[in-house]
């Protein structure tokens, strides 16, 4: 006969007592954990995005920023996995438009932050690449679509030409994104 004990926590047989501990709490469920890390991540990447949306800007380029809300996305990369990932970006894409009410907006970011989101899973997965050489990939790539999709929706022809210094931006701000998804990747692997 079986019967669990109240003060022990283990279950106790008629041959003796099982060192197996019962938990008195439920098992945790890993969906569960999941989707709560990636609501928190959408989170983050949304207010990442809404502060420096808010700030004045760091770059003398028209359109040319950090890419703080890219963190969000890399953590979940690396911590989640890249279907997690794409959908954290894909989220805080959606909600950031809706927030500032921009259907163009929204088309521009969600169509290069999903084709970044794609291209830096797949670069995270070969072993020739650190977070910040996917995160400046990253970088490149988004600047790269965001410009192919302003230019389709304008129709313009001559904002091709920008598309050198959008490029030779993406360096630098990709690679203070990626040391920062670095450092942040340690402390949370340091933390476990």
């Amino acid at each position: 006969m079986r019967s669990i004990g109240r003060t022990s926590g283990h279950v106790n047989t008629a041959s003796g007592s099982d060192s197996r501990a019962v938990s008195p709490y439920p098992r945790v469920d890993l969906k569960a954990r999941k989707v709560g890390a990636m609501g928190m991540l959408v989170a983050l990447g949304l207010l990442l995005q809404i502060v420096e949306g808010s700030l004045p800007p760091v770059i003398p380029l028209p359109g040319a920023k950090l890419g703080l809300a890219n963190l969000a996305t890399l953590v979940a990369l690396v911590y989640l996995g890249p279907l997690e990932a794409l959908g954290v970006n894909s989220l805080r894409c959606l909600l950031g438009g809706l927030l500032r009410g921009s259907f163009v907006g929204l088309l521009i970011s969600l169509s290069a932050g999903t084709a970044a989101t794609v291209f830096m899973a797949a670069l995270y997965f070969l072993p020739l690449f650190s977070l910040m050489g996917v995160s400046i990939a990253g970088a490149v790539v988004h600047n790269a679509v965001q410009l192919a999709v302003a230019l389709w929706l304008v129709g313009f022809p001559g904002l091709r030409h920008y598309l050198p210094f959008l490029l030779l931006v993406a360096l630098p701000t990709g690679a203070v994104i990626g040391w920062v998804a670095t450092r942040i990747s340690t402390f949370l692997s340091d933390s476990r």
